[in-house]
């Protein structure tokens, strides 16, 4: 049962991926067009704003993991109903707090939004702050048993919400936008999906996975065991925070909502990039924490950090690559000349994401070592590093400086420093990490070559063109990859689903 969710879970999770953004890039520019770039701006300035909000969880759900898969292995009923009643009592709490915090953020909009914004601007965010306020309150609770679903390895219903949130909430959006809403009918529309969404895992946790919660179990030694350990998790997910928020933050302060609606693009086109890395690796964060409980041996938990992280690299490079064939002309199709430096901002934003992306697998083996401390220290300095640069270089080159304040501090601490932190501390192989992603390279250059050439010298005057020459690149990069790059094993990994979904779609159809 668990392979068949482990395998459905992963075909969902891209499948949930590829529509959900497919729907984003329709549903981005109709928002854009309907709202105007103002309010489209302002728009995106409230988002990161709330998503501080969510600093209030502080990093207990990696506390839940790891304690739950502790009583899990152990067959502890009474320590997961005990941790199960905790954890509802306490994020419970903190959703309380969270929208008392968020209300008094927006009795003083002045300083959270800045002074480059008017006055109607400001009151559009007020309005958006405390609709957005609430839907974060009511995810609090509700992401318990989200995260039960997830520790019991439940994939399929898990990726089919997230499918529902990424796919069919942007599909309800556009016809209300078409007639002439505005940016608070979305906010409302996200409230409801969170309020359906959440009673659905409530009921799904009590009737399938029959759910247990003890309330009157209250154990404070194990909370204060927790927030030893969510400590340095949460000032990871702070500076976390910082780095891919903060750019919007400065640039509504000193640039405006023109500016942010711009930057908001490309961190748009990021987020998508980065998300298919962590949406396949995600999937294997409760067999980390199994590994670790059981004492698998460091050899064993770094063939699965090399192997994820092969299928990571592949899948990324093939979409940075892509991005530089028909990315430009995507951008000018997609939100219009204006636009255009959204095409700059992402790759500069792309490049050194790739390095953290493809190992973000080893976040989980090191909390489920219990060993994140140096991480949550490196990002710390990483994010101070970035806000250091950004704030001049958003002064001087405006959305393009901010990209690069924040692409230097994350390839070198995200990326340079945590590599030698796994190596010389977690145990991982980080060389032969490396050796086996270097063996892909040679796969990748003709490939590469191509991109460029498409790039550089094809004019794509249509969206029929951007389409074809994407769909050439594709087909170069796959031939080259699977023929010269792909172990025979990784292919059999591709192709038994595939074959096994075929197969038996053919069977219903020829009965």
């Amino acid at each position: 049962m668990k392979i068949n969710q482990l395998k459905a879970g992963s075909v969902l999770s891209y499948l949930s991926l590829f529509l959900g953004t497919v729907v984003s890039l329709v549903y981005t520019p109709i928002m854009i067009e309907r709202l105007g770039t103002s309010e489209y701006g302002v728009y995106s300035l409230v988002l990161p704003v709330v998503s501080y909000l969510n600093l209030f969880t502080f990093g207990l759900g990696s506390a839940y993991t790891r304690f739950y898969t502790r009583y899990k292995e152990s067959n502890d009923r009474y320590g997961m109903a005990k941790l199960n009643g905790m954890f509802i009592i306490i994020y419970t709490v903190l959703g309380t707090l969270v929208a008392v915090v968020g209300c008094i953020i927006a009795g003083y909009p002045r300083i959270a939004f800045g002074s480059e914004l008017t006055q109607e601007e400001l009151d559009i965010a007020v309005r958006l702050m405390y609709i957005m306020t609430f839907t974060a309150a009511v995810n609090f609770p509700v992401s318990v048993f989200e995260s039960n679903i997830m520790v019991n390895e439940r994939y399929v219903f898990l990726k089919l919400m997230a499918f529902a949130k990424s796919v069919i909430n942007p599909l309800l959006i556009i016809p209300m936008l078409m007639i002439g809403m505005r940016s608070e009918a979305i906010a409302y529309m996200s409230l409801a999906f969170a309020i359906v969404s959440g009673v659905l895992e409530i009921y799904y946790c009590f009737a399938k996975l029959k759910m247990k919660i003890n309330f009157s179990a209250f154990d404070f030694r194990l909370l204060r065991e927790m927030t030893r350990f969510t400590g340095w998790v949460f000032i990871g997910i702070v500076v976390d925070q910082l780095n891919w928020n903060v750019d919007k933050i400065l640039l509504g302060h000193i640039r405006g909502s023109e500016s942010v609606a711009i930057y908001n693009i490309a961190s748009q086109l990021n987020i998508y990039y980065m998300s298919m890395a962590t949406t396949f690796s995600a999937i294997f964060t409760p067999r980390v924490h199994q590994m670790v409980v059981n004492n698998e041996p460091n050899k064993k938990i770094s063939d699965l950090f090399i192997r994820v992280g092969r299928f990571q690299f592949v899948v990324l490079i093939m979409v940075l690559l892509g991005f530089v064939a028909v990315g430009y002309p995507f951008v000018i199709f997609w939100v219009g000349e204006q636009n255009t430096a959204a095409f700059v901002i992402a790759l500069l934003l792309f490049i050194p994401t790739i390095l953290p992306s493809i190992q973000n697998l080893g976040i989980e083996i090191q909390r489920a070592k219990n060993m994140h401390h140096f991480r949550s220290v490196t990002y710390l300095i990483v994010s101070v590093v970035n806000i250091l640069l950004s704030i001049p270089l958003c002064m001087a080159f405006g959305e393009i400086g901010v990209a690069i304040g924040t692409a230097i501090p994350v390839f070198v601490g995200n990326g340079l420093l945590m590599n030698w932190y796994y190596n010389k501390y977690i145990g991982l192989d980080i060389p032969r990490f490396w050796r086996r992603i270097g063996a892909l390279l040679p796969s990748m250059m003709i490939p590469a070559a191509v991109a460029l050439i498409i790039g550089i010298f094809v004019p794509i005057t249509s969206l029929w063109m951007m389409v074809l020459f994407g769909a050439i690149f594709v087909a170069v990069y796959v031939v080259f990859v699977w023929n010269a790059g792909l172990t025979p094993r990784e292919k059999e990994i591709v192709t038994t689903p595939m074959k096994k979904m075929i197969g038996r779609l053919l069977e219903k159809i020829l009965g």
